[in-house]
């Protein structure tokens, strides 16, 4: 699958990581209350880990296996808020993620750019399953995929992941 060029959502813009984004990417990748439910290894939650993942899927965009993770850019103001993205899994479903920078917390970015991801994935692609991987204690998560229509489908085991985790699906209709 190519990775998009830009998304628009009503107040955000996903569009490809840039190297001006490594100052915010640090941050994000750097704070341990973002990282608690994410499942990096440690040491790619450090500034030498986030310069390598910044410069790895900068240089994957253009390749065949392209890493499909994108910054979230305020409208108006251009500032790095986060990061999403989504990768292909087996049974043509698509697993999403999203991740913000603290002071964006709790001011519906989160959902918006769920549902934004959501309906390109379901509308513009070949897939048929949008699928939200959420650790048990992520609440702020678990209540953005119920707010967009997702389906608890109960906890399992993912080899990325220490703890269970629970499942949230949307099928296209």
């Amino acid at each position: 699958m190519k990775p998009i060029e830009s998304l628009k959502t009503p107040r955000t813009t996903i569009r490809r990581l840039q190297p001006a984004d490594q100052k915010g990417l640090t941050e994000l990748l750097c704070d341990k209350s973002v990282t608690q439910h994410m499942a990096f290894p440690d040491e790619m939650l450090t500034k030498e880990g986030v310069t390598n993942l910044l410069e790895m899927t900068i240089s994957a965009y253009e390749s065949e296996r392209p890493l499909l993770s994108f910054a979230i850019a305020e409208n108006g103001s251009g500032d790095f808020i986060g990061v999403t993205g989504f990768s292909p899994r087996e049974n043509n479903e698509m697993e999403v993620f999203y991740a913000f920078l603290p002071k964006y917390w709790g001011k519906g970015f989160a959902t918006e750019i769920l549902a934004s991801l959501t309906a390109y994935i379901l509308i513009e692609t070949d897939y048929g399953t949008v699928v939200a991987p959420i650790t048990q204690n992520n609440h702020a998560s678990i209540k953005v995929a119920e707010k967009n229509g997702f389906i608890n489908c109960g906890l399992r085991e993912d080899p990325n992941y220490k703890d269970l985790i629970f499942i949230f699906k949307k099928k296209k209709n």
